[in-house]
């Protein structure tokens, strides 16, 4: 019963994965591969400084949740995911730096703000629905938005690329492995896959509200 239960559990966290996939199929806006160099620059600046403000706002989140994670296997992952985003945070503030950028000068949408404001609220959710949004569906976005990044900026500021492959992208794929692990312990009967499930797709569609506000200064303020 135990290995039937545990193979359904895996083919959901799979058949969860591709639905996640197939819903940002098209609609990651934040970059333009089509744009002119110049512009498709600016708009990887942008999302540094956004990112500066997105990993300070994760170290938050993460600090508030790791006393609601009653289960132990989780919320022993969750102090290095807590440390990782700090050091992002430092990582990228350095960066923009080094650009001649003053790292601290972003102002978020209020879009982004609600975002984490809400991220931040939800600990008072079940683990499942938690770990389902930010590191199951939120962060394995993250991982394929960065390799996008990485992709486009390689020409366009190498260090930048390097920087974001080498000392980024692998902590954010152990980050949504995180919530991989966590649906896999948890996501064991019908009522918590359609937690899961409905989690996911709440997190998706408010992060693409926010993409889209996200788009639309980028191309307004470069």
């Amino acid at each position: 019963m135990t290995r039937s239960r545990d193979r359904g559990t895996e083919s959901f966290v799979k058949e969860l994965a591709e639905q996640n996939k197939a819903f940002w199929v098209g609609r990651d806006v934040r970059l333009d591969a089509d744009a002119p160099p110049e512009v498709l620059l600016s708009q990887i600046r942008y999302r540094m400084r956004q990112g500066v403000y997105n990993e300070l706002r994760s170290v938050e989140l993460i600090a508030a949740w790791i006393p609601t994670v009653r289960e132990r296997e989780i919320r022993e992952l969750l102090p290095r995911q807590l440390e990782d985003e700090q050091r992002h945070y430092q990582l990228l503030r350095q960066r923009l730096r080094e650009l001649g950028e003053d790292a601290d000068a972003y102002e978020p949408l209020p879009e982004w703000q609600a975002l984490f404001d809400w991220l931040v609220a939800c600990r008072a959710r079940p683990t499942v629905e938690k770990l389902a949004m930010f590191q199951f569906a939120g962060e394995t976005q993250s991982c394929e938005g960065f390799e996008t990044l990485i992709r486009l900026a390689k020409d366009l500021d190498p260090e930048t690329a390097h920087l974001y492959r080498t000392q980024i992208l692998p902590d954010e794929y152990r980050h949504a492995a995180i919530g991989r692990q966590a649906l896999l312990l948890l996501a064991d009967t019908p009522e918590r896959q359609a937690q899961a499930r409905a989690a996911c797709r709440e997190m998706n569609v408010r992060v693409f509200g926010t993409y889209q506000a996200h788009r639309a200064r980028s191309d307004r303020k470069g």
